[in-house]
Parts: structure tokens; sequence; C-alpha cells
């Protein structure tokens, strides 16, 4: 997808997101200051045709442009040099016909793009700052903090004694992604366009390990009655892309979390939850988790 500008040149030249560029966006995306689900490729990728998203290369930047329901925004941009933000922000006017939005902004980038400002000023979008927790405080629920969320692992573990986690992996794939697919045909009703998270879970199972994803599942009775997966962002971090449980088996949420906290992410210093997309329940139930911090992110608009 290209657009030209008056004498004919190609402005930013788009393209669909494909498992292929994988390491291409993770030479940009994986970098030691980035704990945002944004820098997780997985979430790039598997949910691609939702939000409709496309990137390209200019200027040493890699740039991401997303297309959600009759809206279109870019990520911050990746990579490139300082001086360059200036060119980079024309070429996307031109490509846009006037004014363009960056969403997504890491408080790390604020500075660099403050440039850009002009007489705006960046805005705070609460709804979508990621919950970071300590590996640690999730493998192992130690304090009083963490009291209500050992008494529901304890509940699981207590009444169903014979439950089994095991590693996702080729064997189990089909099985995780039917659980998967059932769960979320189970509240269709109250929220048709949980379609596309079936075609996520979908793409995720189909090429889980060309994403270099890791993930666990707990066996209740022989079946798969939850599983959580995700991927690491860089040496410190992970983002738990997604996490399914069967809500009538009590404590088994708890389970799952704990259980991948401690089994798929012993090497990871951090673990990403992401946002709470402004829901009050799930606003609750991730402070309940008491994050180590929060990754801010933030609007601007450039004219």
């Amino acid at each position: 997808m290209c657009h030209f500008s008056e004498r004919g040149i190609p402005i930013l030249e788009f393209k669909e997101v494909a498992v292929k560029d994988r390491d291409l966006f993770e030479t940009y995306l994986n970098k030691p200051e980035h704990f945002g689900s944004e820098c997780a490729f997985t979430n790039l990728y598997i949910w691609r045709d939702y939000y409709r998203t496309w990137w390209a290369e200019k200027y040493g930047f890699l740039l991401i442009k997303v297309e959600l329901e009759g809206e279109t925004y870019f990520l911050q941009p990746f990579g490139g040099r300082d001086e360059d933000l200036p060119l980079l922000a024309k070429e996307i006017r031109e490509e846009q016909g006037g004014p363009f939005e960056f969403r997504g902004i890491y408080e790390c980038s604020l500075e660099r793009l403050s440039c850009l400002k002009g007489d705006r000023d960046f805005v705070e979008n609460r709804d979508s700052w990621d919950y970071v927790y300590l590996q640690e405080d999730l493998a192992t629920l130690r304090g009083r903090r963490y009291h209500g969320q050992k008494n529901h692992y304890n509940s699981f573990k207590r009444e169903n004694p014979d439950y089994v986690f095991e590693m996702i992996n080729p064997e189990n794939f089909a099985e995780c992604l039917n659980f998967g697919e059932e769960w979320c045909k189970a509240r269709m009703d109250t929220d048709p366009s949980i379609i596309w998270e079936i075609r996520a879970l979908q793409e995720a199972f189909v090429n889980f390990e060309a994403l270099g994803l890791r993930g666990g599942a707990i066996r209740v009775n022989g079946k798969i009655e939850a599983f959580g997966f995700g991927k690491a962002i860089n040496g410190e971090v992970c983002d738990e892309n997604v996490e399914k449980a069967n809500p009538d088996i009590r404590g088994l949420y708890a389970a799952i979390q704990t259980e991948c906290a401690k089994y798929v992410w012993p090497d990871m210093k951090y673990i990403n939850r992401e946002e709470d997309i402004g829901l009050e329940g799930l606003r609750k139930a991730k402070e309940a988790l008491h994050p180590a911090f929060m990754v801010k992110k933030y609007s601007l608009l450039v004219k």
C-alpha cells in the first residue's frame, strides 16, 4: 500500500505484517528500555486483521500504522535518529493528507518526540497503560498482600489434587486451541467482536513456534481447562499475550497465572500482563496483583 507525492515519488510504502517479518521487527522492538505490549511482535501479528496493521521503514525508523474502525493512527516510531523525526513526520503528513496522531508513546520516548509537539502536548492514555509485575511475586504469592490470591490457588489445588500442569507444545496445540475457541464462543452472544479473538488464537497456535511463543496449560480430569502463553520482549520482561481458564473451576485463574509465572517464565524478571482497556472490574483485578510498575502511554496529535 503506497501513496505518491505530486512528483510521483513514493512517500511511504506500507506492507502487511507477516510471520517472516518477526526478525526485522524485533531488531527495532526488543530493546532494554522497551517494556510495553506494543513491542511484542505476537500482538502485532495475531491481531493484524482486527487492527488492520501495516508497517514501513523510512530513514531508519520502523513505522507501524493502524486503521481501526474508521480511525487511522501510528504507534510511536521505533529506531532512527532524533534529527530525522521531522523528516518522517513530514512524509506521514503527506501520506495522510494532513495532521496525524501517534499513540502508545512510552515515557522513554517523550523527550525525543517533543520536537514534533508544536503547540500541542502529550495526552495520557490511562486505559492503555500496561501492568508489569515481578515474576517472583506472581510465582510465589509471598506475603500478606497476596493472601487472597494464594487462597484461590490453594483452593484449586485442594479440590483438584490430580491436576496436571504442562508446557504448551505441538502435541497439545489442538486441544488448547479447541478450549480457547469454546471459551470465546460461549461469550459470543454478549460480545460479537470476540470472533476476532478466535482468529487471533488460531493464528497464534498455527504459528506458535515461528512466533517464538512459550506457554503452559492445566489439565483437570485429563482435559485442558486453562492455558496461557506469551513472548519475551527483551532479557528482562515478557508479555503474557493470552490467558484463558474455565470460570466454573474455582481458583483456576489463580492457578494458571501462578504456574505460568513459575514454570514458563523462570528466566524473566518481569511479566507484562497488558492493559485494562478501561474496564473497572479488570482494573481492580490487575491492581489487586500489585504491579511493580505501569508502562505509561501517551498520544500526540502532530499538525
